[in-house]
């Protein structure tokens, strides 16, 4: 889930971009970017969203209303959630090390661990990034 004007994001999909070319043709990635209630109809158009068009291999969706947010229990921009192809979750939160830094990170090292091993137990991070509830720039 992305919030598409927190400053913070970029290194979230900064570091989806290395977990897609590390784990080609392992991982499907789909960036949810929130779109509060009362914005305009082109607000999550931004630069965040045309870094994540460029990944190879990920599908772009707005979540209006942010109702797929909510379902999913995130409240932070760049939580991720990673599947495996029976719909349990393997891991959950952040994929940075701290807001807006990019770099190795525990995020990232349980994702490719928890896809190379073939699942263990859902694995955690701390998410660091803007509040998706925020319809501001910025939030």
């Amino acid at each position: 889930m992305i919030h598409p004007h927190c400053p913070c994001s970029r290194a979230s999909l900064e570091e989806l971009d290395r977990l897609m070319a590390h784990l080609p043709g392992v991982l499907v990635a789909h960036v949810v970017f929130v779109k509060p209630p009362g914005v305009p109809d082109d607000w999550d158009q931004t630069d965040l969203w045309r870094r994540a068009a460029a990944i190879p291999g990920i599908s772009l969706s707005s979540d209006d209303g942010g109702a797929e947010g909510l379902r999913f229990g995130a409240v932070t921009s760049g939580q991720t959630a990673v599947y495996d192809g029976d719909g349990r979750l393997l891991f959950q939160g952040g994929i940075t090390s701290s807001r807006g830094h990019e770099g190795d990170n525990a995020g990232r090292a349980a994702i490719v661990a928890v896809l190379s091993s073939g699942g263990a137990a859902p694995a955690s991070t701390p998410v660091f990034g803007c509040s998706l509830l925020g319809n501001r720039e910025g939030a």
